[in-house]
């Protein structure tokens, strides 16, 4: 409700508005850059499922539109998702784009300028998963587990200050507080065992960043990391990371079950039925079987401080 009001007192005072990703480093920086383009402008983060399904978000027409299906009503929209369609008046869109960011500089004209240039470094990095510099490294934490008003905090400093934003000390805080969780993914990812595929379920959220664990299995070795996290009792989130060059396609999974994304880097929210709840783990395990062309599938069960191998 209040990202409601605050998008109709914008467009009622004639403000320009951006909708744009909440979940990542390229979604947050995207945003940056539109306030940085649009000083008075007003944004909105949303995650994708909310854009597809959100009758108030649907209902408005926006300025700009980054890293995010298209909401139906937009003047200009950047972005990268080889299964994000395109709809804006004025499209930049480029599925070969390393990020949303670099297509939200070229959308706002902002080539020139050395901050956005910056900001689209390490959205590069991050949303490649090939991050090198520390303030890639530091950004991603921050933004990782910050909510709501602290990712706003996030994308006003950006835009005003630049990666010196990371410097300040509510963002070392916020730096730190992912560097915990990152320490407890990692701890997590010691124990699984490494698969050419590596397919994981959580029953509850352990706290960490589910797609940095699919980022971190790879590196050691798995070609495909499917994670299945239950959100709430019907709720559940799909994460996937596979090898770029790789024979395997996330995408083609995550559709499936009602999100999208890259064939690299995939996603979901979906709700199992009233009735049965376990119903969203067994779509998770029947969709993959389907595409991986199997009859039992190992899964790795994750529980505090321990995992459990399973076959379905």
């Amino acid at each position: 409700m209040r990202r409601f009001l605050s998008a109709l007192w914008a467009r009622l005072i004639n403000r320009p508005l951006a909708l744009c990703d909440s979940g990542d480093v390229d979604g947050i920086t995207s945003a940056a850059i539109f306030l940085r383009k649009y000083p008075k402008g007003h944004v909105v983060l949303a995650a994708p499922s909310e854009v597809t399904r959100s009758r108030w978000i649907r209902s408005f027409f926006w300025t700009f539109v980054a890293d995010l299906p298209c909401p139906g009503k937009a003047l200009i929209r950047a972005d990268h998702h080889r299964t994000n369609k395109p709809c804006a008046k004025v499209e930049f869109y480029d599925p070969e784009a390393p990020c949303s960011a670099l297509m939200a500089m070229k959308a706002l004209d902002l080539e020139n300028d050395p901050v956005v240039n910056s900001l689209v470094k390490v959205a590069i990095e991050t949303d490649t998963a090939s991050i090198s510099s520390r303030e890639a490294e530091e950004l991603d934490l921050a933004v990782r587990f910050a909510s709501y008003s602290e990712k706003m905090y996030i994308v006003r400093n950006l835009a005003l200050n630049g990666l010196q934003a990371l410097e300040s000390p509510k963002m070392r805080a916020l730096i730190e507080r992912g560097s915990r969780a990152k320490r407890l993914m990692l701890e997590i990812a010691d124990k699984i065992p490494i698969r050419d595929i590596i397919n994981i379920y959580s029953p509850i959220d352990l706290g960490i960043s589910y797609r940095q664990l699919t980022i971190e299995l790879q590196h050691r070795g798995a070609k495909m990391v499917n994670i299945l996290l239950r959100l709430g009792r019907r709720t559940f989130r799909y994460y996937c990371g596979a090898d770029k060059d790789g024979p395997y396609d996330c995408t083609q999974v995550a559709t499936k079950l009602g999100g999208g994304g890259h064939k690299y880097a995939s996603g979901a929210q979906y709700k199992s039925s009233i009735m049965n709840p376990h119903k969203g783990l067994e779509l998770f395990i029947n969709t993959l079987k389907e595409y991986l062309n199997v009859n039992k599938l190992e899964v790795v069960e994750l529980s505090s401080g321990s995992v459990r191998m399973t076959f379905y």
